[in-house]
């Protein structure tokens, strides 16, 4: 029964991060702008647990219906398949067409999404130094961008984890990002208390 219910909370959680934020009217046409110049991964939903269903080449074409879960994805159709792609890897303009693999990327910074299951559970962040803060970043790697900081004891939504790195949602702000796993203790899971 209690593993019913926690499967019945998952599913809301999903469906509650992927209500829409901004719902756009028209036709909005975005344009795939990977750093790595690699194909984008479309989704069957919004998490980063969720079955690739096609990948889009760089520069490709998208429209793009909503933007969900803090803005953090986005409900595109490429090739007339429908399905969810994490937003921050969509232009307004189309970049630059970029030949060969030459550039400052190294392989060290390759980031991977993989191994990400989802879950389900409220944890509290816990820096290194209890005076400190960590880091909410765009992609789960060091070398990507910051895109906010949280101080001990503040609270999160885990929503997938590969057992380093954690998808985190901050339901106050309204903001989904990543952050190492070691830096946060788990609250309770699906509600309850642990």
């Amino acid at each position: 029964m209690k593993r019913k219910w926690l499967s019945l909370i998952a599913l809301v959680m999903i469906a509650v991060l992927c209500t829409p934020v901004i719902a756009l009217g028209g036709t909005n046409i975005f344009y795939v702008d990977t750093a790595n110049k690699k194909s984008l991964n479309m989704r069957s939903d919004c998490t980063m647990g969720d079955n690739i269903i096609a990948n889009i080449p760089y520069r490709a074409e998208v429209t793009v219906f909503e933007f969900l879960a803090g803005d953090a994805w986005a409900r595109v159709e490429y090739n007339g398949r429908t399905g969810f792609v994490m937003s921050r890897y969509l232009s307004g303009t189309r970049p630059a067409s970029g030949g060969g693999s030459g550039g400052g990327s190294s392989s060290s910074t390759t980031i991977s999404y993989k191994g990400f299951t989802p879950t389900n559970y409220t944890a509290a962040v816990r820096p290194s130094n209890p005076s400190g803060y960590v880091n909410m970043r765009w992609a789960p790697s060091k070398s990507t961008s910051v895109h906010e900081v949280y101080y001990a004891g503040e609270t999160l939504q885990v929503i997938a984890d590969n057992g380093t790195w954690c998808q985190v949602y901050d339901t106050s702000r309204n903001i989904c990002g990543f952050m190492m796993k070691q830096f946060l203790t788990i609250l309770s899971v699906g509600g309850e208390e642990s």
